[in-house]
Protein backbone atom coordinates (compact mmCIF):
# COMPACT_ATOMS: atom_id res chain seq x y z
CA UNK A 1 0.00 0.00 0.00
CA UNK A 2 3.24 2.34 0.68
CA UNK A 3 6.24 1.96 -1.00
CA UNK A 4 9.10 4.43 0.11
CA UNK A 5 12.20 4.57 -2.02
CA UNK A 6 15.64 6.17 -1.13
CA UNK A 7 14.53 8.88 0.98
CA UNK A 8 16.85 11.64 1.97
CA UNK A 9 15.56 14.45 3.96
CA UNK A 10 17.76 17.85 5.58
CA UNK A 11 17.04 20.37 7.55
CA UNK A 12 18.54 23.94 7.69
CA UNK A 13 20.66 25.22 5.24
CA UNK A 14 24.69 25.52 4.79
CA UNK A 15 26.68 24.58 7.55
CA UNK A 16 24.22 24.15 9.94
CA UNK A 17 22.68 21.74 7.50
CA UNK A 18 21.38 18.34 9.46
CA UNK A 19 20.96 14.84 7.01
CA UNK A 20 17.66 13.70 8.72
CA UNK A 21 16.63 10.73 6.89
CA UNK A 22 19.91 8.85 5.16
CA UNK A 23 17.81 6.63 2.19
CA UNK A 24 14.99 5.05 3.66
CA UNK A 25 13.53 1.84 1.74
CA UNK A 26 10.60 0.58 3.03
CA UNK A 27 7.08 -1.65 1.83
CA UNK A 28 4.42 -1.27 3.85
CA UNK A 29 1.78 -4.00 3.19
CA UNK A 30 -2.00 -3.48 2.73
CA UNK A 31 -3.90 -3.94 5.90
CA UNK A 32 -0.82 -3.84 8.10
CA UNK A 33 -0.28 -2.07 10.95
CA UNK A 34 3.14 -0.79 10.59
CA UNK A 35 5.23 0.57 13.15
CA UNK A 36 8.26 3.71 12.77
CA UNK A 37 10.36 3.05 16.29
CA UNK A 38 13.16 4.96 17.49
CA UNK A 39 14.73 7.13 20.15
CA UNK A 40 13.74 11.10 19.94
CA UNK A 41 14.88 12.52 16.60
CA UNK A 42 15.39 9.00 14.86
CA UNK A 43 13.59 10.28 11.83
CA UNK A 44 10.20 8.18 12.68
CA UNK A 45 8.03 11.77 12.40
CA UNK A 46 10.04 13.29 9.91
CA UNK A 47 9.09 10.02 7.25
CA UNK A 48 5.66 10.14 8.47
CA UNK A 49 5.48 13.50 7.68
CA UNK A 50 7.05 12.78 4.14
CA UNK A 51 4.28 10.38 3.64
CA UNK A 52 1.85 12.71 4.84
CA UNK A 53 2.97 15.60 2.56
CA UNK A 54 3.81 17.95 5.63
CA UNK A 55 7.48 17.53 4.67
CA UNK A 56 9.78 17.82 1.39
CA UNK A 57 12.40 15.42 0.52
CA UNK A 58 15.28 15.99 -1.39
CA UNK A 59 15.47 12.35 -3.05
CA UNK A 60 13.68 10.00 -3.04
CA UNK A 61 10.08 8.09 -4.10
CA UNK A 62 6.98 7.89 -2.32
CA UNK A 63 4.10 5.64 -3.64
CA UNK A 64 0.54 5.18 -2.04
CA UNK A 65 -1.83 1.96 -3.73
CA UNK A 66 0.71 2.34 -6.82
CA UNK A 67 0.49 5.93 -7.08
CA UNK A 68 3.50 7.81 -6.99
CA UNK A 69 3.11 11.13 -4.30
CA UNK A 70 6.64 12.04 -4.63
CA UNK A 71 9.54 11.54 -6.82
CA UNK A 72 12.32 13.63 -6.98
CA UNK A 73 13.47 12.93 -10.22
CA UNK A 74 10.24 13.18 -12.21
CA UNK A 75 9.26 16.19 -10.07
CA UNK A 76 6.68 14.93 -8.39
CA UNK A 77 4.45 16.51 -5.33
CA UNK A 78 1.20 15.72 -4.66
CA UNK A 79 -0.10 17.66 -1.72
CA UNK A 80 -1.82 16.48 1.24
CA UNK A 81 -5.38 17.38 0.61
CA UNK A 82 -4.38 15.47 -2.29
CA UNK A 83 -3.33 11.93 -0.65
CA UNK A 84 -5.50 9.41 0.25
CA UNK A 85 -4.68 9.40 4.40
CA UNK A 86 -6.17 9.98 7.47
CA UNK A 87 -3.90 11.81 10.23
CA UNK A 88 -3.98 11.51 13.90
CA UNK A 89 -1.80 13.97 15.35
CA UNK A 90 0.12 13.90 19.11
CA UNK A 91 -2.16 16.70 20.39
CA UNK A 92 -5.32 15.44 18.66
CA UNK A 93 -6.25 19.33 17.08
CA UNK A 94 -9.60 18.82 18.53
CA UNK A 95 -11.79 22.31 17.89
CA UNK A 96 -13.11 23.14 21.46
CA UNK A 97 -15.68 24.66 20.11
CA UNK A 98 -17.38 22.66 18.33
CA UNK A 99 -19.34 19.13 19.11
CA UNK A 100 -18.29 16.06 18.50
CA UNK A 101 -20.23 15.76 15.43
CA UNK A 102 -18.85 19.05 13.71
CA UNK A 103 -15.11 17.89 14.53
CA UNK A 104 -15.76 14.63 12.64
CA UNK A 105 -17.54 16.32 9.79
CA UNK A 106 -15.25 18.86 9.19
CA UNK A 107 -13.01 17.37 6.46
CA UNK A 108 -16.48 16.70 4.58
CA UNK A 109 -18.26 19.91 5.51
CA UNK A 110 -14.83 21.77 3.65
CA UNK A 111 -15.54 19.72 0.77
CA UNK A 112 -18.80 20.49 0.33
CA UNK A 113 -20.11 16.99 0.80
CA UNK A 114 -23.83 16.82 0.88
CA UNK A 115 -25.55 17.27 4.17
CA UNK A 116 -27.18 13.39 3.89
CA UNK A 117 -24.08 12.11 3.13
CA UNK A 118 -22.35 13.92 5.97
CA UNK A 119 -24.65 12.79 8.52
CA UNK A 120 -24.71 9.10 7.22
CA UNK A 121 -20.79 8.84 7.42
CA UNK A 122 -20.09 10.69 10.31
CA UNK A 123 -22.66 8.36 12.61
CA UNK A 124 -20.82 5.33 10.79
CA UNK A 125 -17.59 6.32 11.97
CA UNK A 126 -18.72 7.19 15.45
CA UNK A 127 -20.15 4.00 15.53
CA UNK A 128 -16.69 2.54 14.50
CA UNK A 129 -14.74 4.22 16.98
CA UNK A 130 -17.28 3.43 20.39
CA UNK A 131 -18.61 7.53 20.52
CA UNK A 132 -22.32 6.98 19.18
CA UNK A 133 -24.67 9.10 20.91
CA UNK A 134 -22.55 11.22 22.06
CA UNK A 135 -22.54 13.53 18.64
CA UNK A 136 -23.92 16.57 20.43
CA UNK A 137 -21.50 16.43 23.48
CA UNK A 138 -19.07 19.67 23.39
CA UNK A 139 -15.25 18.43 22.69
CA UNK A 140 -14.30 20.06 26.14
CA UNK A 141 -16.43 17.81 27.59
CA UNK A 142 -14.75 14.66 26.88
CA UNK A 143 -12.31 12.69 28.44
CA UNK A 144 -8.72 12.19 27.07
CA UNK A 145 -9.74 8.63 25.48
CA UNK A 146 -12.67 9.79 23.92
CA UNK A 147 -11.02 12.93 22.30
CA UNK A 148 -8.37 10.51 20.84
CA UNK A 149 -11.41 8.66 19.91
CA UNK A 150 -12.86 11.91 18.02
CA UNK A 151 -9.38 12.51 16.08
CA UNK A 152 -9.59 8.86 15.33
CA UNK A 153 -13.33 9.07 13.72
CA UNK A 154 -12.28 12.63 11.91
CA UNK A 155 -9.20 10.79 10.59
CA UNK A 156 -11.48 8.00 9.04
CA UNK A 157 -15.01 9.98 7.98
CA UNK A 158 -13.15 11.03 4.52
CA UNK A 159 -12.11 6.71 4.35
CA UNK A 160 -8.77 7.34 3.15
CA UNK A 161 -6.37 4.59 2.33
CA UNK A 162 -3.54 5.12 4.84
CA UNK A 163 -4.47 6.38 8.49
CA UNK A 164 -1.24 7.85 9.59
CA UNK A 165 -0.82 7.90 13.80
CA UNK A 166 2.33 10.18 14.79
CA UNK A 167 2.34 9.20 19.13
CA UNK A 168 -1.03 9.60 19.36
CA UNK A 169 -1.00 7.65 22.91
CA UNK A 170 1.82 9.76 24.56
CA UNK A 171 -1.03 12.83 25.82
CA UNK A 172 -2.69 9.89 28.13
CA UNK A 173 -1.88 8.37 31.69
CA UNK A 174 -0.61 5.07 31.62
CA UNK A 175 -3.80 2.90 32.70
CA UNK A 176 -5.26 4.52 29.92
CA UNK A 177 -2.70 4.03 27.31
CA UNK A 178 -2.63 0.72 28.16
CA UNK A 179 -6.02 0.11 27.23
CA UNK A 180 -5.94 2.37 24.41
CA UNK A 181 -3.31 0.14 22.67
CA UNK A 182 -6.31 -2.81 22.53
CA UNK A 183 -8.59 -0.21 21.21
CA UNK A 184 -6.28 0.69 18.52
CA UNK A 185 -5.27 -2.11 17.47
CA UNK A 186 -9.08 -4.18 17.52
CA UNK A 187 -10.21 -1.10 15.07
CA UNK A 188 -7.31 -1.42 13.12
CA UNK A 189 -8.27 -5.25 12.56
CA UNK A 190 -12.19 -4.14 12.33
CA UNK A 191 -11.48 -2.05 9.42
CA UNK A 192 -8.37 -3.21 7.52
CA UNK A 193 -6.93 0.04 6.85
CA UNK A 194 -3.33 0.46 6.53
CA UNK A 195 -2.11 1.98 9.25
CA UNK A 196 1.38 3.40 9.88
CA UNK A 197 2.16 4.12 13.72
CA UNK A 198 4.85 6.46 15.07
CA UNK A 199 5.93 5.41 18.52
CA UNK A 200 9.69 5.96 20.78
CA UNK A 201 8.01 3.26 23.23
CA UNK A 202 9.06 0.18 22.57
CA UNK A 203 5.99 -1.79 24.94
CA UNK A 204 3.54 -0.02 22.43
CA UNK A 205 5.27 -0.75 19.29
CA UNK A 206 5.47 -4.57 20.73
CA UNK A 207 1.88 -4.73 21.76
CA UNK A 208 0.16 -3.50 18.55
CA UNK A 209 2.08 -3.99 15.98
CA UNK A 210 2.10 -6.38 12.87
CA UNK A 211 5.52 -4.82 11.45
CA UNK A 212 8.16 -2.26 13.20
CA UNK A 213 10.98 -0.57 11.40
CA UNK A 214 13.70 0.56 14.12
CA UNK A 215 14.95 3.58 13.52
CA UNK A 216 18.35 5.28 14.86
CA UNK A 217 19.82 8.66 13.59
CA UNK A 218 18.39 8.56 10.33
CA UNK A 219 18.95 5.72 9.21
CA UNK A 220 16.18 2.15 8.86
CA UNK A 221 18.98 -0.13 11.66
CA UNK A 222 16.15 -3.77 10.79
CA UNK A 223 12.79 -4.64 10.30
CA UNK A 224 10.90 -7.37 11.51
CA UNK A 225 8.13 -8.83 13.76
CA UNK A 226 7.45 -7.80 17.38
CA UNK A 227 8.64 -11.59 17.74
CA UNK A 228 11.35 -11.97 15.68
CA UNK A 229 12.76 -8.63 16.71
CA UNK A 230 12.41 -9.01 20.03
CA UNK A 231 13.54 -13.37 20.26
CA UNK A 232 16.51 -12.65 17.48
CA UNK A 233 17.00 -8.91 16.39
CA UNK A 234 20.45 -8.93 14.19
CA UNK A 235 21.66 -5.91 15.25
CA UNK A 236 22.97 -5.42 18.76
CA UNK A 237 20.97 -1.59 18.78
CA UNK A 238 18.00 -3.40 18.22
CA UNK A 239 18.35 -6.13 20.88
CA UNK A 240 19.16 -3.02 23.69
CA UNK A 241 17.00 -0.76 22.75
CA UNK A 242 14.14 -2.91 22.26
CA UNK A 243 13.26 -4.12 25.90
CA UNK A 244 16.02 -5.01 28.67
CA UNK A 245 19.05 -7.33 27.59
CA UNK A 246 21.82 -8.83 29.06
CA UNK A 247 25.40 -8.20 26.64
CA UNK A 248 28.10 -11.03 27.33
CA UNK A 249 31.08 -10.01 25.01
CA UNK A 250 33.60 -12.66 23.52
CA UNK A 251 34.92 -14.12 20.27
CA UNK A 252 33.47 -17.15 17.71
CA UNK A 253 35.23 -20.22 18.14
CA UNK A 254 32.91 -22.43 16.25
CA UNK A 255 30.24 -21.14 13.78
CA UNK A 256 27.76 -24.15 14.28
CA UNK A 257 24.94 -24.60 11.66
CA UNK A 258 21.60 -26.01 11.07
CA UNK A 259 19.86 -27.06 14.21
CA UNK A 260 24.20 -27.25 15.84
CA UNK A 261 24.33 -24.21 17.69
CA UNK A 262 27.85 -22.06 17.75
CA UNK A 263 30.29 -21.39 20.37
CA UNK A 264 31.98 -18.22 21.88
CA UNK A 265 34.74 -17.59 24.17
CA UNK A 266 33.64 -15.35 27.12
CA UNK A 267 35.71 -14.03 30.54
CA UNK A 268 33.44 -16.53 31.67
CA UNK A 269 34.45 -19.68 29.46
CA UNK A 270 33.25 -21.05 26.42
CA UNK A 271 29.21 -20.80 25.63
CA UNK A 272 26.94 -21.77 22.87
CA UNK A 273 24.33 -19.66 21.49
CA UNK A 274 22.71 -19.77 18.27
CA UNK A 275 23.83 -17.19 15.57
CA UNK A 276 20.98 -14.67 14.66
CA UNK A 277 23.17 -13.51 11.76
CA UNK A 278 25.92 -15.11 10.31
CA UNK A 279 29.46 -14.69 11.97
CA UNK A 280 32.65 -15.69 11.04
CA UNK A 281 35.36 -17.46 12.98
CA UNK A 282 37.38 -15.54 15.27
CA UNK A 283 34.95 -12.70 14.70
CA UNK A 284 34.33 -10.42 17.85
CA UNK A 285 30.02 -10.86 18.91
CA UNK A 286 27.88 -10.76 21.69
CA UNK A 287 25.57 -12.98 23.22
CA UNK A 288 22.12 -10.84 23.81
CA UNK A 289 19.99 -12.69 26.59
CA UNK A 290 17.00 -11.51 27.89
CA UNK A 291 16.56 -11.24 31.73
CA UNK A 292 13.44 -13.25 31.71
CA UNK A 293 14.82 -16.45 29.68
CA UNK A 294 17.27 -16.87 32.22
CA UNK A 295 16.17 -19.85 34.99
CA UNK A 296 18.18 -19.69 38.64
CA UNK A 297 18.58 -22.57 40.36
CA UNK A 298 20.00 -22.57 43.75
CA UNK A 299 22.04 -25.92 43.63
CA UNK A 300 24.07 -26.52 40.46
CA UNK A 301 22.34 -27.93 37.79
CA UNK A 302 24.00 -31.67 36.29
CA UNK A 303 23.84 -32.24 32.60
CA UNK A 304 23.65 -28.68 31.54
CA UNK A 305 26.37 -26.56 29.85
CA UNK A 306 25.92 -22.79 29.33
CA UNK A 307 25.90 -22.75 33.32
CA UNK A 308 27.79 -19.81 35.60
CA UNK A 309 28.17 -19.34 38.78
CA UNK A 310 26.80 -15.91 40.48
CA UNK A 311 26.12 -13.74 43.83
CA UNK A 312 22.42 -12.00 44.26
CA UNK A 313 23.62 -8.21 44.61
CA UNK A 314 20.00 -6.97 44.60
CA UNK A 315 16.39 -8.56 44.07
CA UNK A 316 13.69 -6.02 44.00
CA UNK A 317 10.21 -7.78 44.38
CA UNK A 318 7.70 -6.53 41.88
CA UNK A 319 4.66 -8.53 41.97
CA UNK A 320 4.82 -10.71 38.85
CA UNK A 321 8.58 -11.71 39.13
CA UNK A 322 11.67 -10.88 41.40
CA UNK A 323 14.25 -8.34 39.68
CA UNK A 324 17.66 -8.99 40.07
CA UNK A 325 20.81 -8.43 39.77
CA UNK A 326 23.66 -11.04 39.97
CA UNK A 327 27.37 -10.51 40.24
CA UNK A 328 29.06 -13.27 37.37
CA UNK A 329 32.90 -12.40 38.48
CA UNK A 330 33.11 -8.72 37.20
CA UNK A 331 29.68 -8.90 35.62
CA UNK A 332 26.83 -7.61 36.42
CA UNK A 333 23.54 -9.52 34.82
CA UNK A 334 19.60 -8.83 34.73
CA UNK A 335 17.78 -11.59 35.95
CA UNK A 336 13.61 -11.84 36.15
CA UNK A 337 12.77 -14.67 38.51
CA UNK A 338 9.52 -16.16 39.43
CA UNK A 339 7.79 -14.00 42.27
CA UNK A 340 8.10 -17.32 44.88
CA UNK A 341 11.76 -17.85 44.19
CA UNK A 342 12.85 -15.66 47.07
CA UNK A 343 16.06 -14.41 46.73
CA UNK A 344 18.38 -12.77 49.27
CA UNK A 345 21.40 -10.53 48.48
CA UNK A 346 24.78 -11.89 49.08
CA UNK A 347 22.94 -15.67 48.10
CA UNK A 348 24.99 -18.09 45.81
CA UNK A 349 23.30 -18.96 42.65
CA UNK A 350 23.63 -20.67 39.36
CA UNK A 351 22.25 -19.46 35.91
CA UNK A 352 21.48 -21.52 32.93
CA UNK A 353 21.78 -19.65 29.91
CA UNK A 354 19.81 -22.04 27.67
CA UNK A 355 21.55 -21.79 24.07
CA UNK A 356 18.26 -21.75 22.11
CA UNK A 357 17.56 -17.87 24.05
CA UNK A 358 21.48 -16.57 23.85
CA UNK A 359 21.25 -14.64 20.51
CA UNK A 360 24.38 -14.04 19.06
CA UNK A 361 25.14 -10.57 16.99
CA UNK A 362 28.18 -8.86 15.43
CA UNK A 363 30.05 -6.78 18.56
CA UNK A 364 29.53 -3.63 15.97
CA UNK A 365 30.30 -0.36 17.07
CA UNK A 366 28.38 2.04 19.21
CA UNK A 367 26.25 4.15 17.16
CA UNK A 368 26.16 7.71 17.56
CA UNK A 369 23.81 9.54 19.46
CA UNK A 370 23.98 12.71 17.35
CA UNK A 371 23.03 13.32 14.10
CA UNK A 372 25.39 12.97 11.67
CA UNK A 373 26.71 15.88 9.11
CA UNK A 374 26.63 15.04 5.49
Amino acid sequence: MVQIESLEKYFGEDKERVHVLKGISLNIPEGSLYTFLGPSGCGKTTTLRCVAGLERPERGKIAIDGNPVFASGERVYVPTNKRPIGMVFQSYAIWPHMTVFQNVAYPLTIHRRPKSEIKKRVEDVLRIVGLHGLEDRPAPKLSGGQQQRVAFARALVNEPKVLLLDEPLSNLDAKLRVQMRFEIKALQRRINITTIFVTHDQSEALAISDQIAVMHAGKLIEVGTPHQLYSRPTRKFTATFLGLTNLIEGKVIEMGGDSKPGRIETKKGILSFIPATSLGRNQAAVISIRPEHIPVHKEKPQGLDNVVEGTVKEAIFMGDAYHCQIAVGDMLLAVHTHPFLNMSPGEKVYLYLDPQSCNGLPAEPRIRKEWMKP
